[in-house]
């Protein structure tokens, strides 16, 4: 979901950045207004520069929306400026990527020399071990490069201990790690693996036989809705015609909005947005009319938060389609279908945190034998030849050794962000950054958020696909 929400948001960003940087600032008026980027969170004060920062902005509290990182090396994919003047820049691990490692480099550097970064976390690791002594032993840097080259290479280091090795950079490097965790996720994963493999089969069935189903089993409104949401995770439409057609089709059903303020504040500023003539605006030649939308649209503006319109996405999703479903029959295969897809990704390991949650908190709905019940018995009424297995033991017999892996990698996100907490305040820095996988992020940014931190993630730049036994080579060697 993350990869498709960024394409809006950096067009939101490029968007909101020219309104600052081109316009506001000659607008005594509206000097005091914000962009929605820079109110991703409630009281962000500062606007974005494309400045690099100065020694006087490096002695004050670092904004996280100051941060930049060379384009060619990784994106900013989130942005949130917390409470407690500590920054962490959590980085995503491109694991056995030599790419992908050789960007978090960079991206170190550029963070080493703009922001006078000192401090790396890194999960997979419990102690401060480097590979600093290749400094002294190697005869040369271009000794030091090979080296490195190599072992980056063989994944038996990552791009923070490359650039450790081949730089003079006086940055220190901490795990944060608990061993006994770590090991048993490790085990965990393993068992997930295995799982996976025999059981991506017969989910991969069930989908199709569920898909199949709906068809003839819902309405025009939930065939609709089925379609959009299909359209939009296989990117052919974008995020805000998505969001569009939910917002209006919510209304149309009369579901009340309050609840969803920020789709609201989105869509409506989305539609003024069409309206404004920024030029008049800059040069004062907008009309009364016209400067009234201005205003409405940076107010609007002010009142979005984009994490929570993120959050709002899935249960408005799941509001509108229990207000659709009319018979037993829809609303029973909704949740199936839900069930399906939330185990599907448990299985790769790719759940959110909200769908891990729909998990736990219903887990009699995560029934493989009731499914495959179901599913057969609408097949047979309605003469379709469904290929519907009846190995349903895969799953309910592993479900909870899926459970158990994800109940471990959360108490990992716990001991990262407590750890990340007592090296900044021992180092007393008030930037760090923090690599660890993708899979944590969405996880890791609500502890950090929680703790008062203000966060910013970054994907390194890959465009080469790694290389899955490698990775698994490297969990064996630890």
């Amino acid at each position: 979901m993350y990869k498709k929400l960024n394409k809006y948001v950096k067009t939101l960003i490029f968007f909101m950045l020219l309104v600052s940087v081109l316009y506001l600032p000659r607008l005594a008026h509206a000097a005091e207004n914000r962009s929605i980027w820079q109110k991703r969170q409630e009281n962000i004060e500062n606007k974005t520069s494309t400045l690099k920062p100065t020694q006087e902005t490096l002695q004050n509290i670092i904004n996280p929306l100051d941060i930049r990182v060379p384009e060619q090396y990784g994106t900013i994919i989130e942005t949130h400026k917390g409470s407690s003047g500590k920054l962490i820049v959590h980085i995503q691990d491109a694991h056995a990527n030599y790419e992908g490692q050789k960007s978090v480099a960079n991206i170190l550097e550029s963070l080493i020399n703009d922001y006078d970064l000192e401090l790396v976390l890194k999960e997979g690791q419990t102690t401060d071990s480097n590979f600093r002594h290749l400094r002294t032993r190697a005869s040369s840097m271009e000794v030091r490069e090979w080296a490195a080259e190599k072992l980056l290479k063989e994944a038996t280091i990552a791009g923070e201990d490359y650039l450790d090795i081949t730089s003079d950079y006086d940055f220190t490097l901490q795990g944060v790690e608990d061993k006994t965790l770590y090991e048993e996720n490790k085990t965990l994963f393993w068992k997930v693996e295995k799982v996976r493999d025999l059981a991506r089969p017969y989910i991969e069935k069930l989908i199709v036989a569920s898909d199949a189903l709906k068809t003839h089993v819902y309405n025009d409104e939930l065939l609709e809705l089925d379609t959009k949401k299909k359209n939009y995770e296989n990117e052919n439409i974008d995020l805000l015609a998505y969001y569009d057609y939910m917002y209006k089709k919510a209304e149309e059903r009369e579901i009340p909005m309050y609840v969803f303020p920020n789709f609201g504040n989105l869509i409506k500023a989305n539609d003024i947005e069409k309206k404004i003539d920024l030029v008049k605006v800059r040069t004062g030649e907008a009309s009364t009319e016209e400067m009234k939308l201005y205003n409405e649209y940076m107010e609007l503006s002010n009142d979005l938060n984009i994490n929570e319109l993120f959050k709002e996405e899935p249960f408005l999703e799941e509001t509108l389609r229990d207000d659709l479903a009319e018979t037993t029959d829809q609303k029973a295969l909704l949740k199936i279908s839900k069930a399906l897809s939330i185990v599907k990704n448990l299985l790769n390991v790719k759940a959110v945190p909200e769908e891990y949650k729909y998990f736990t908190d219903n887990r009699d709905g995560f029934n493989p034998q009731a499914w495959t019940n179901f599913l057969k018995g609408k097949s047979q009424e309605l003469n379709l030849s469904l290929d519907i297995p009846n190995n349903f033991y895969i799953i309910s017999d592993n479900l909870p050794k899926i459970e158990e892996f994800y109940g471990v990698a959360e108490e990992r996100n716990k001991v990262f962000v407590r750890k990340a907490k007592h090296y900044v305040d021992k180092n007393n820095v008030q930037i760090a950054a923090l690599i660890a996988g993708g899979f944590h992020t969405p996880r890791l940014t609500q502890l950090l958020d929680q703790e008062g931190f203000s966060y910013v993630v970054i994907s390194p730049k890959v465009t080469t696909k790694t290389d899955d036994n490698l990775y698994r080579s490297t969990l064996k060697r630890d």
